[in-house]
C-alpha cells in the first residue's frame, strides 16, 4: 500500500511540475492575472506600487495524496486581509500624519489613503479598504474614482484630479489623501525556525524517484504583523531541495506553503530559507539581506503556478546547521536548529536604508494587520 501511495503521489507531482509550465515561484517576469470575482468593481489602485520582483529557479509543491483535510488559505476566510488600513502604527513620525479620527479608515479620504498602500493585485485589500466606507463615503469615493479613471488615466496625480474632478476632490480631500504615509513598523514581525530533512530533493520528483520524504508539516513558527505565519490548521507542506542559479551557482533551499489537498494549489504566505551549498556547513549562520549573509530568509506570496507575487519580509538573524551533506536523494541531509529572524518589510529595512524594494528588486505584498 506504502508503494502505491508513493507511485500515486509522485506522479501528481511529475504532472503538476511539468505539464505544460517551466515556471515557478522565483519566476515573477510574467505578472498572473488577477481574478474578476472581487467583491467591488471599484477598488482599483489609487496609486499602486508596480515594481516587479525578480529571482529564479523552480519550486514545485506536491499533492499529499490526502482528500480529507481541508486548506483553502483563501484570504476571503483567513484573519489576514491585507488592509493597511488598521495598522496601528499608521502615524508619520514625521509628524506629516497627526492621529487620525476614530472614523478616518470609514471616509472617501480614507478609503483612498488605504488603497494606495494595498499591492496592485491584492483586490481583497482594495475591498477591505473600501468596505470599512461608510455609505455616504463609498458613494463619494465611486464618483471621484468613475471621474478620476475616466479623466486621468495617463496622470495619475492629485493636480489632475482637482482639475477635472473638483467636486468630488474636495469632498475626499484626495491630495492630502495621495500624500498618507503609513508608518511601516520595523521589525514588522520575527520567527523561529528547525527542521530535519533527510531527502534532498534535485530538480522535480518523477515516478522513477525510488524514495523520496516531504514533510506534512512545517518548519517556521512566528508573525508578521498580527497574523500567524503558519496556519493554525491545514495541510503545510515543507521539502528540502538543490538547484542552480545562474548567478549564485549551486543553491539549497528549504521551502514551506499551506497547500489545499482538494483543489491541488497553494496557500499563502510560502516561506522559503535558502543559502549556497558551500556555505551549508556545520555552525551558525547568519541570516540577512546583504552579500556578506550566509543564509536568505523570505516571507512571499505564491499564485497558484508557484510564481512569487509580491514580498511580505526579509529576515535577518540566525540559525545552527546541525548536520549537512549536500547530497540529492536519500543520501542528503539538512538539519538545523535554532533559527531566529526579525522580518522586515520591504519597504522599511533599516539595514538597507528604508525602503529597499529597488535595492533588492522586488515587489512589496499589502501591509498585514
Amino acid at each position: 500500500m506504502k508503494k502505491i501511495f508513493l507511485f500515486v503521489l509522485f506522479v501528481s507531482l511529475f504532472c503538476l511540475a511539468g505539464c505544460g509550465d517551466d515556471k515557478n515561484i522565483y519566476d515573477d517576469n510574467d505578472s498572473p492575472k488577477q481574478d474578476s470575482d472581487s467583491k467591488n468593481d471599484d477598488d482599483a489602485a489609487t496609486h499602486p506600487n508596480d515594481d516587479s520582483g525578480k529571482n529564479d529557479d523552480d519550486t514545485v509543491v506536491p499533492d499529499s495524496g490526502q482528500d480529507n483535510t481541508e486548506n483553502n488559505n483563501d484570504s476571503d476566510d483567513t484573519e489576514n486581509d491585507s488592509d493597511p488600513g488598521d495598522t496601528e502604527n499608521n502615524n508619520d513620525s514625521d509628524g506629516q500624519n497627526d492621529k487620525q479620527p476614530d472614523d478616518f479608515w470609514r471616509t472617501c479620504e480614507g478609503i483612498i489613503a488605504c488603497s494606495k498602500n494595498c499591492a496592485s493585485e491584492d483586490m481583497n485589500c482594495f475591498s477591505s479598504c473600501y468596505g470599512k466606507g461608510y455609505d455616504e463615503e463609498q458613494s463619494y469615493y465611486r464618483a471621484w474614482r468613475d471621474c478620476f479613471d475616466e479623466n486621468c488615466a495617463e496622470d495619475q496625480t492629485a493636480e489632475c484630479s482637482a482639475e477635472h474632478c473638483a467636486e468630488w476632490d474636495a469632498l475626499c480631500n484626495v491630495a492630502e489623501a495621495f500624500e498618507y504615509e503609513l508608518k511601516i513598523p520595523a521589525p514588522y514581525g520575527n520567527a523561529s525556525f528547525a527542521g530535519q530533512f533527510s531527502y534532498i530533493l534535485k530538480h522535480v520528483p518523477n515516478v522513477n524517484t525510488p524514495e523520496n520524504q516531504i514533510i506534512m508539516d512545517g518548519f517556521v513558527q512566528g508573525t508578521i504583523s498580527n497574523t500567524m505565519i503558519t496556519p493554525a490548521a491545514g495541510t503545510i507542506v515543507s521539502f528540502a531541495r538543490m538547484f542552480s542559479d545562474p548567478a549564485k551557482g549551486e543553491m539549497v533551499e528549504v521551502v514551506q506553503v499551506p497547500y489545499n489537498i482538494v483543489s491541488q494549489v497553494p496557500g499563502n504566505p510560502a516561506v522559503l530559507l535558502r543559502m549556497k551549498t558551500g556555505s551549508a556547513t556545520k555552525g551558525t549562520r547568519t541570516v540577512g539581506v546583504t552579500e556578506e549573509s550566509d543564509a536568505e530568509f523570505i516571507v512571499v506570496d505564491i499564485d497558484a503556478k508557484y510564481n512569487i507575487m509580491c514580498y511580505h519580509a526579509f529576515g535577518i538573524g540566525t540559525f545552527s546547521i546541525d548536520e549537512a551533506i549536500m547530497e540529492a536523494g536519500s543520501s542528503g541531509k539538512f538539519n538545523f536548529s535554532e533559527g531566529s529572524v526579525e522580518l522586515f518589510y520591504p519597504q522599511n529595512i533599516p539595514e538597507l536604508g528604508g525602503d529597499a524594494r529597488e535595492i533588492l528588486g522586488v515587489k512589496a505584498c499589502s501591509l498585514i494587520d
